[in-house]
């Protein structure tokens, strides 16, 4: 390949670069960040309200018509529904990845039109809301009254008014559920009064109806020629309590009048009293904001921190605004170690290099290749509308080992051309390009080739593997460019030959700069000189040891350690002196000759046992496979996010005054970690159990990561948490648990499945086989909980209303059951307007006349002119049931949720469940996955093995087309099970010694493990392709086939030693990470460096053995043509010592 132009053209290929920079730096400037891309499936939720309603009339008459119309719609995966005891009925129906969540809604609200008129009037009163919405949250914020000085319903209404809905008119904002109440016109019947004077709920529900309205009466003299017009104007819907007092009921003929201050206390008070909240321990409102689908959740965050910031400043006095989960605290965090990470790579690599070029000029020649390439991906990122997020940061990370290979190879061909005696930087680079060119594009098109495959897989894998690969092999495009322009014109002018005897006199004034230019380097070298002499290179190679650990383990950070900090500096410095001086160069050249001869011996033995290498091939892939096989897989590693959930559910029936009560007391043990930083409570509502009197939750915002040790992680803590509230809390159940790594996916980090019942049998017998199943679950190691919050045995009384009885009392079922509803449950009877708003006025009994069983008594209905009890025309007696049905793609269901064991991962939680319950569930009852664990289960297996052996078969073909043989392409792939082998068993040491110390993360097998294997492939081939190329040319000029891999991989031996021990140095900070993060960077790195490690040492002496193998099989197939070998004079020597 000729690559003249430019290298005889350096102003050119600077150019090219400098461009790709610019558009690089404009890319930069324009990409969003956020976590990660688009990953969640959309998701469109159903929602409404059946006042009064339990759950199991909320399933019959909401829920059902409402699934059996939505079912089937198009592209929907699965959906779930929630009936609970407090009326309220929800529908999530999750759609296959890429489903358009805009078409998705209104397919969805089409449907729920079709069932509007199943449903019952109080319902389509208060409407059925179809909204996009993702599951899990994206922030969850606090309005708290820090003095004491306010009630909940103004707190609620306060933030209800002047701060929810600038939050919901957010770009992006898919939902903003406050878990308090509106305010209502709250009208508290006396059951006796009402008696008195012979009224029912209905009575003063059709005066509402009546009276409390708006009309249009219309206008007064319009076109006959009046002076003026009039508009007619009632006053309207009441809004004051007075006003509805005095609302008139009765008016009797003997003149008397019955309003409504007569019958009942009229108070503006909540629309409900199902929630309250607290924060650290004061009275608070909280409201959890979720996302659409396809929107950016970083710009969501940041545009409501900065309305809630604005907000805070007009606040009345003693209430604050605390945000206790925010997901972009934990993203910018994760940034900042990428960061950090990036440039400790860069630092390493550069010193790697430098060790073995041992030139400053040229190491600045690879050090340039670093961020052309890495800005350029920016640009090219930007035009494919990729974002910045951690996927591609690391990538990033991981292509700077890899896009510096290319500009090596490069420099270290010049340098070799140099050593040969050329004497022109020029020609030299030039001669290096026209043998190094193929190899180059060659291994460009397999390292880019590997990641073809993936960018054609789908569901959440997928979207990880493209967006991974495709920044890998644009970096890796640019890289090539680099390395085919850039790197041979700064080779040709920075990079300067021997001087040969008899170079042409020069001129006074070019001696005296290159005399003033060596009395510099001669001071310079004769200080370094003494260094040297009290350096030996091996204390100079461990001062370069103790430099580099201290850089990977954050020892030159003078804010947290100064001492340290300036030690090492000293050690840095003393290091680099020692690495510039002859002394040390000398030996390192010395040394590496011994190394070269040694292994151009062992390299031969290896050719002489080719059943030896085959032998050692076949043990890899076995190791291989059976390491494989031994390792956990998991989707994503849990991380630190700073925030832990929780859950607390108490004994069915219990009440909320006895549940908030319990959750001071756990809300005590919580505030008692010194960890914590904000504890936030919400009575009444469950993340995982749904809403009720007996449940409750808490968001617990821990202390920033710097303020926290290893020993304070949000692992350690939860777990702690966990044990401690097990011990203390005997009388409830407790979880505790962290929030999903990816968002969209729940609100729970472990796992998550539905038990159903496909026998449509009785829920008392459901919940027997549910709770025999994970009695069984609880059994296996893999498991450290696995809970439900169904629970068939909450108090209930059961009516049996005497038809019979009704008829002849002039009565119906509806009467009886309307009344009930009215002092009970609640009737929604109309609607006032104040702040700007519209509020409901509900209609219930005073909270005393419905305190226990025998305030029946006081309620009657009228019969005729008279009032008779209610207790005549039903018989009641005590039931149990359950407060909340859940179904799953329209099977009764029960959500469970559960943490896998310490030392386990997700993988094998799901194996664990699977295998109990092929052995405990009976026939009729089955399971099926939700969640992030859903997409776990169907992407775990064929679809990467599918793409594994894809990306073997392009790696395959293109050497195939490169090297015109279907044999020899196999010295290349055969080679890449040592480094895959490698990978898995350094995931497995590991793993090991996070068994003995826990603060390296467990051994699995997850989405970034997979990532980097993929990557591995390229590199591993890469490394083999440098070895069979030179190894051909050299059987082409006419060597021996054993000779010419002999030379062949002594040639390459520098550069590949040079690239892997860069990429494997430079990638020690991901290895050793912790903090933000820190588990995925070690499942990169760890993969990546073991991989790279066990594949280099085994390739450099199995290739060259494997390339004699298959070459002598070519070549009884097809003859050898001999190339003309007239301008390689500088092999004449080696060919015609090793040829036939």
């Amino acid at each position: 390949m000729t690559l003249d132009r430019f290298i005889n053209r350096p102003v050119l290929s600077t150019v090219i670069s400098i461009v790709i920079v610019i558009l690089g730096v404009l890319g930069l400037t324009s990409l969003p960040i956020v976590q990660y891309p688009d990953i969640a499936p959309p998701t469109v939720q159903v929602s409404t309200t059946y006042t009064g309603a339990n759950a199991q009339t909320v399933l019959n008459s909401v829920i059902a018509p409402l699934e059996e119309q939505i079912n089937g719609v198009e592209n929907m995966d699965y959906m779930s529904s929630t009936a609970t005891n407090t009326g309220s009925a929800t529908i999530t129906i999750t759609f296959k990845m890429g489903t358009n969540p805009d078409m998705a809604a209104v397919n969805v609200q089409n449907r729920v039109a079709k069932a509007q008129g199943l449903l019952p009037s109080e319902v389509t009163q208060v409407g059925v809301i179809t909204q996009k919405r993702q599951n899990s949250m994206l922030m969850i914020f606090s309005v708290s009254d820090g003095e004491d000085l306010y009630d909940n319903a103004f707190i609620e209404n306060y933030a209800k008014i002047n701060i929810i809905p600038q939050i919901q008119r957010v770009k992006g904002v898919g939902d903003a559920m406050v878990m308090g109440a509106d305010y209502s016109m709250r009208i508290w019947l006396n059951p006796e009064k009402m008696a008195e004077y012979h009224l029912m709920p209905s009575d003063i529900s059709g005066v509402l109806a009546e009276q409390n309205i708006e009309a249009a009466p219309g206008n007064i003299g319009e076109r006959e020629n009046q002076t003026f017009q009039y508009t007619l104007r009632y006053k309207g819907r009441l809004s004051q309590v007075p006003e509805f007092e005095e609302m008139v009921i009765k008016a009797n003929p003997d003149g008397t009048i019955i309003r409504l201050k007569d019958v009942a206390r009229v108070e503006l008070g909540r629309m409900s009293y199902a929630f309250s909240g607290k924060v650290n321990g004061h009275k608070s409102v909280t409201c959890m904001v979720s996302q659409m689908a396809g929107s950016n959740a970083t710009e969501i965050v940041q545009d409501c921190e900065k309305l809630l910031n604005e907000a805070q400043k007009t606040l009345p006095q003693g209430m604050k605004i605390t945000v206790a989960q925010n997901v972009n605290d934990f993203l910018f965090a994760s940034i900042h170690e990428v960061i950090k990470t990036l440039i400790e790579a860069f630092i390493l690599v550069f010193i790697v290099v430098y060790i073995f070029l041992q030139d400053m000029r040229s190491t600045i020649i690879p050090s340039i290749a670093i961020p052309v390439a890495l800005i350029g991906t920016f640009f090219a990122l930007y035009v494919i509308g990729f974002s910045i997020n951690l996927l591609t940061l690391s990538a990033m990370v991981l292509a700077i080992a890899i896009v510096v290979d290319d500009a090596i190879v490069v420099v270290e061909g010049v340098h070799a051309k140099l050593d040969q005696g050329y004497t022109s930087a020029r020609k030299a680079s030039i001669d290096a390009m026209r043998e190094l060119g193929s190899a180059i594009v060659s291994i460009t098109l397999v390292m880019m080739a590997v990641f073809i495959p993936v960018s054609f897989m789908s569901g959440t894998a997928g979207v990880f593997y493209r967006q991974f690969g495709l920044t890998m092999a644009i970096a890796i495009g640019f890289s090539a460019l680099n390395a085919l322009t850039l790197s041979p014109a700064l080779c040709a002018i920075l990079l300067k030959p021997h001087k040969a005897h008899g170079e042409e006199d020069e001129s006074l004034k070019e001696r005296m700069g290159k005399a003033y230019k060596a009395a510099g380097q001669t001071m310079y070298q004769r200080y370094a000189e003494s260094i040297g002499r009290i350096l030996h290179p091996s204390i100079t190679l461990i001062l370069v040891v103790i430099s580099i650990i201290g850089l990977i383990f954050g020892g030159f950070n003078f804010s947290s350690h100064p001492v340290i900090t300036v030690l090492l500096s000293i050690v840095a410095i003393l290091a680099f002196i020692g690495l510039t001086t002859k002394k040390f160069q000398n030996a390192f050249e010395t040394k590496f000759e011994n190394i070269l001869k040694s292994y151009k011996k062992k390299v031969l033995k290896f050719i002489q046992r080719p059943m030896l290498s085959l032998g050692v091939v076949g043990v890899s892939i076995v190791a291989l496979i059976w390491l494989m096989n031994i390792t956990p897989t998991t989707m994503v590693p849990s991380e630190d996010t700073g925030t832990i959930m929780g859950v607390v559910t108490m004994a069915p029936g219990t009440s909320q005054d006895r549940t908030e009560a319990y959750l001071n007391k756990v809300d005590s043990l919580v505030r008692s970690c010194p960890s914590v930083e904000v504890s936030t409570i919400v009575s009444g509502y469950s993340f995982i159990g749904g809403q009720g009197p007996s449940y409750g939750s808490f968001i617990i915002k821990l202390k920033d990561w710097e303020e926290r040790s290893l020993k304070e992680s949000s692992t350690v803590i939860f777990a702690n948490l966990f044990l401690r509230s097990r011990d203390v809390f005997k009388d409830a159940q407790v979880l505790f648990f962290q929030p999903p790594m990816i968002t969209g996916y729940g609100v729970t980090n472990g796992f998550t499945f539905n038990l159903q019942d496909r026998t449509g049998g009785d829920l008392n017998k459901f919940y027997n086989v549910a709770q025999q199943f994970l009695s069984d679950l609880q059994k296996r190691p893999e498991i450290e909980s696995a809970q439900t919050t169904f629970n068939t045995n909450f108090p209930e009384y059961m009516i049996d209303i005497d038809a019979a009885k009704c008829k002849r009392a002039g009565l119906s079922p509806r009467d009886i059951l309307t009344t009930l509803q009215g002092y009970y449950g609640g009737l929604y009877a109309s609607n006032f307007n104040r702040f700007g708003k519209i509020y409901r006025v509900m209609i219930q009994g005073e909270q005393a006349d419905r305190a226990n069983l025998e305030t029946l008594y006081k309620i009657k209905v009228r019969n005729g002119s008279e009032m008779a009890p209610i207790t005549e025309f039903m018989t009641i007696k005590p039931a149990y049931g359950p407060d909340n049905i859940n179904r799953f793609n329209m099977y009764t269901s029960m959500a469970v949720n559960g943490n896998p064991a310490t030392g386990y991962t997700s993988g094998q939680a799901i194996k664990a469940i699977e295998e109990v319950a092929a052995e405990s569930l009976p026939q009729g009852y089955s399971f099926e996955f939700s969640g992030q664990t859903r997409e776990e289960q169907q992407n775990s297996g064929s679809t990467t093995a599918i793409v594994f052996v894809l990306c073997f078969v392009f790696i395959y073909l293109l050497l195939s087309a490169q090297y015109e043989s279907y044999l020899l392409p196999f010295a290349v792939l055969l080679s890449v099970p040592f480094g895959l082998a490698g990978s898995f068993l350094f995931i497995q040491g590991m793993g090991a010694i996070n068994n003995v110390v826990p603060i390296l993360g467990e051994a699995a097998n997850n989405i970034y493990v997979q990532i980097a294997l993929i990557m591995l492939m390229g590199l591993l081939a890469k490394n083999a392709i440098l070895i069979v190329e030179f190894a051909l040319d050299r059987r082409k000029m006419g060597m021996s086939i054993s000779w010419a891999a002999v030379l062949g991989a002594g040639a390459r031996l520098r550069p590949i030693l040079m690239t892997s021990l860069a990429m494997i140095i430079g990638l020690l900070p991901l290895m050793f990470s912790f903090g933000v993060g820190a588990n995925a960077n070690r499942s990169l790195g760890t993969t990546a460096i073991g991989g790279m490690l066990i594949g280099m040492i085994c390739q450099i002496f199995i290739v060259p053995s494997l390339f004699v193998i298959f070459q002598y099989l070519q070549e009884k197939v097809k003859p050898m043509t001999w190339d003309d070998i007239e301008d390689n004079f500088e092999a004449h020597s080696d060919i015609e010592q090793y040829s036939k």
